[in-house]
């Protein structure tokens, strides 16, 4: 008995075993090699969301301090969390009636950090690209920080503008699109003070 048990048992096994390699070897060679699907969540052991990787119908709403925001806009992407599942950080795609605009952001626990970003109308020629960097807001709430530091380039000019804790601008470098290069100093007003 304990003989045909172990070739009954050895059998099964083996019959697995050649089932499986038939069942991966038929789609590793099937035509198709693709993965559809309208949104996939990465989790972790905890079962809190990590990644998302969604299309713009179904991309989560916005977590920080653990409840749900509202969105300004539906874009398709990769949405980044940490441990506790707030947002961190993500990369949109927005592509709208009248605009294309896509972009990286990295973000501070309640708020945008870093962002680079690109821009292009669909009925008219303008366009603008650049990074975006922002100080902490210390008041915890969300969707607060400061802008200081934008680096961009809008419609053939270049630009380099410092802002002081107020966003206003203090410094600005630029080249346009005639080639003409200025620097620009302004006052807590934002008034000019000097321009060369």
């Amino acid at each position: 008995m304990k003989k045909s048990f172990k070739v009954l048992m050895g059998t099964l096994i083996v019959l697995n075993v050649a089932l499986l390699t038939i069942i991966v070897y038929s789609q590793l060679c099937s035509s198709s090699s693709f993965i559809d699907s309208e949104r996939i969540n990465i989790k972790d052991k905890s079962g809190s969301n990590r990644v998302v990787i969604s299309n713009m119908d179904n991309i989560p709403p916005p977590i920080i301090g653990g409840k749900h925001f509202k969105r300004a806009v539906n874009p398709a992407g990769i949405i980044f969390y940490d441990k506790n599942g707030d947002e961190r950080g993500g990369i949109a795609i927005t592509d709208n009636q009248v605009t294309n605009f896509n972009a990286l952001a990295f973000d501070y626990q309640n708020a945008d950090a870093v962002g680079l970003f690109a821009q292009d109308n669909k009925e008219d020629n303008y366009f603008k690209a650049g990074l975006i960097i922002n100080d902490k807001d210390h008041s915890g709430k969300a969707g607060a920080n400061t802008n200081r530091i934008n680096l961009l380039t809008e419609n053939g000019n270049a630009s380099l503008v410092i802002k002081d804790h107020n966003e206003i601008p203090r410094i600005i470098i630029k080249v346009d699109s005639l080639g003409q290069p200025t620097i620009e100093m302004f006052d807590l007003e934002g008034n000019s003070t000097w321009k060369q």
